[in-house]
């Protein structure tokens, strides 16, 4: 068989069921003859958000393949692979390459070389009958340790060249995970158990580790509260008692609240990173991480306690350690902190009701927010939010149930990611409602993969909150806003998603809110992809994360 087709063998026997593309590559139609569905997008950014999205959903389980053309293709994807890569996604990327031969010659594009800083692993297929041991390779550095894409160039004359099919030896590639060193686990816990008001800190390596319910039992042991990055929303029930919701650009109530007062900070699956995914913490506290990567280490705080290791395998230990210093229950019977969160989530619902609920027009960005969720059932639905504003307002709020219900992710804040997160998620997960919020100046990079949606039959929501501006860039650049206006924007965008097919309605006033999310959702009950143009104001009032 041809290379493409050993390189296709090997996916199916991983279990791809889709490949995330846009033509041309020869491994395109080598997969499509395996009997691997390809989503063709319309750019290739979007094709790697797809991708990305995916993966996240599945947990890895199922690894997002994205295979472009060689030169232009590969260049124009790099961005959607460089946020993969910040926000640790493991994707695999497959471009087409040029022959061998003119491998390093100025006019050729070399994939290996440009990627190398953000790929776990860049390399390309050095014959036929190296496939199969490359992609083993590939797929083990997909699933052990840190999470982030792989990327093996495909060269146009391996791609056509011939492997005996009796030569083809491969078996799919297990998980590989790794649990800590048992005395670094009795010292985190001796730390936290003296600590007076200790919080648990929760980054997406709980998601990547399918940990919820070991978190959920180490949280009550302990009886502490728990506050999660943005990437890490969603890996602790959002209703729980003990739940404080996420911190990054923005903060929940919660985490403003309980992180400042907390004398002792038990980070888990988080790398501890200063970025708008993450908020930081302020200084003078006591902290532990639990990480499945040694180079986050003491990279940007200063550590009383490490422990290395898989979430998953981590949690158990801790849970048994905990039982083990304080007795089965561990501190079960303290209602303390239970009270004090739910004095909380009163405060905060007395202070911001009047913005959730308000019938002002143009509408408030956060009564779209809060109808949304009155209005779905958030048990069987994923939702993501876009960069910018939208996240601002959206990830603060957003209730998220269970793992997984909501996609939170920025750790590079690529505008116009949401689109094809939301219909990789839907890919996935083909029985949820998916949905994803952006803002007009998102919908500009972006909208035409509505298209995408439309012709692979993939039925999202959209839900665009248009103010008409680029928000808050007067504080970046006041001249220029002020002169020359730079942050205004326009557009018909019903008209657009109309015109590419997607149903799609405009919405002006509070009241109609809730009755267009009721039809747009049958809509997308019914099979077809739908957008709600929200025409809203300016809205300034964002909940800040604590400052130091």
């Amino acid at each position: 068989m041809k290379g493409s087709a050993v390189v296709a063998e090997v996916l199916r026997r991983e279990g791809v069921e889709h490949v995330f593309c846009f033509p041309a590559n020869p491994l395109i139609d080598a997969a499509a003859a395996a009997g691997i569905r390809p989503i063709v997008g319309r750019i290739e950014r979007t094709v790697v958000n797809m991708a990305d999205g995916y993966t996240r959903v599945t947990n890895g389980r199922r690894t997002g393949v994205c295979m472009v053309q060689r030169g232009p293709g590969i260049e124009n994807a790099y961005g959607g692979v460089a946020q993969a890569y910040a926000d640790r996604t493991p994707l695999l990327v497959l471009p087409g390459g040029e022959p061998r031969a003119r491998v390093g010659l100025p006019t050729a594009f070399d994939a290996v070389e440009n990627y190398r800083g953000v790929t776990k692993w860049a390399d390309r297929f050095g014959s036929a009958a190296q496939i199969p041991g490359q992609l083993r390779r590939a797929f083990t550095y997909l699933r052990a340790g840190r999470p982030g894409p792989v990327l093996l160039e495909m060269p146009a004359d391996v791609a056509a060249e011939e492997l005996a099919d009796a030569a083809l030896d491969y078996a799919p590639v297990p998980r590989l995970r790794t649990a800590a060193d048992p005395q670094a686990v009795a010292r985190a816990v001796r730390l936290l158990l003296a600590a007076e008001r200790p919080l648990l800190h929760v980054g997406q390596g709980v998601l990547w580790a399918e940990a919820t319910s070991e978190l959920r039992e180490f949280a009550e042991l302990v009886q502490a509260p728990v506050m999660t990055t943005i990437l890490g929303k969603s890996a602790f029930p959002e209703d729980h008692p003990l739940a404080l919701g996420c911190g990054g650009a923005s903060a929940s109530y919660g985490v403003r609240e309980f992180l400042p007062r907390a004398d002792l900070i038990f980070s888990i699956g988080a790398s501890l990173a200063r970025t708008l995914a993450s908020c930081s913490i302020p200084s003078g506290k006591t902290m532990i991480q639990c990480v499945v990567d040694e180079r986050d280490v003491n990279a940007e705080y200063a550590l009383a306690a490490a422990v290395l290791g898989d979430a998953k395998l981590v949690l158990q230990q801790l849970c048994e350690e905990v039982r083990r210093q304080t007795g089965p229950e561990g501190r079960r019977d303290d209602a303390r902190v239970a009270r004090e969160v739910a004095a909380m989530r009163a405060r905060l619902q007395e202070e911001w009701l009047p913005r959730l609920t308000s019938d002002e027009t143009p509408i408030n960005p956060y009564r779209v927010i809060w109808d949304f969720m009155q209005t779905i059932d958030r048990a069987q639905a994923i939702v993501t939010h876009d960069s910018g504003n939208v996240r601002d307002q959206v990830a603060p709020f957003y209730v998220a149930p269970a793992p997984r219900s909501y996609l939170g992710w920025g750790n590079s804040t690529q505008l116009g990611s949401s689109l094809g997160l939301a219909l990789g998620a839907k890919l996935a997960a083909p029985d949820k409602l998916v949905a994803h919020f952006l803002g007009d100046a998102a919908f500009g990079m972006c909208g035409l993969d509505l298209e995408t949606a439309v012709r692979q039959r993939i039925p999202i929501l959209t839900l665009l909150l248009n103010n008409s501006a680029m928000g808050n860039y007067e504080k970046m650049q006041p001249v220029a806003v002020a002169r020359f206006g730079i942050k205004r924007l326009s557009g018909d965008y019903t008209a657009l998603a109309r015109a590419l097919g997607v149903w799609a309605e405009r919405v002006e006033a509070p009241s109609e809110i809730v009755p267009a999310l009721r039809r747009a959702l049958a809509i997308v009950a019914d099979g077809q992809p739908a957008l709600l143009e929200f025409i809203t104001r300016e809205e300034p009032a964002i909940l800040t994360p604590p400052r130091d």
